[in-house]
């Protein structure tokens, strides 16, 4: 591969991160997940053009940040507290899913439209949890490293 693709490549790559962090702070924001006017958001991992795992605060605090996840996978978030490294929020969202996944399956409502929705958003939810819970056991994809907070 000649420099000259590979620079076309990492531009594309570029781009998508721009654009999955972007979106995924107007989602944390709009969700009411960050209440502030101003935040920082960076990314902390990346599979490309698959899923993007970064921190995100309120540009006036100086230590919290928020675990947030997000490109083909559902946008979501966790504290910081959770987890150090971003392999180990990856296992931790995939537990998450799973969690919300089963609580989804055990209600019973009364309406069969709102329980064909339920089983629905849990299959994709399942099925989410397992593939990021497969990317992260996956050693060939991270690098251990303390994020540092």
């Amino acid at each position: 591969m000649n420099e000259k693709t590979k620079q076309a490549g990492r531009k594309e790559l570029d781009a998508w991160i721009k654009k999955n962090l972007n979106a995924a702070v107007h989602k944390l924001m709009a969700r009411g997940s960050i209440d502030s006017l101003v935040v920082e958001g960076k990314a902390a991992w990346v599979l490309p053009f698959q899923v993007l795992i970064g921190k995100i605060r309120a540009k006036d605090q100086s230590g919290d940040f928020e675990w947030f996840i997000c490109g083909e996978l559902p946008t979501d978030y966790l504290e910081s507290a959770v987890a150090e490294t971003p392999r180990e929020i990856a296992r931790h969202f995939a537990m998450k899913w799973q969690l919300n996944a089963s609580r989804f399956l055990s209600e019973n409502p009364e309406q069969n439209s709102t329980q064909i929705t339920q089983d629905t958003v849990a299959k994709n939810l399942i099925r989410n949890a397992e593939d990021l819970y497969s990317l992260a056991e996956d050693d060939r994809l991270w690098l251990e490293q303390k994020t540092k907070h």
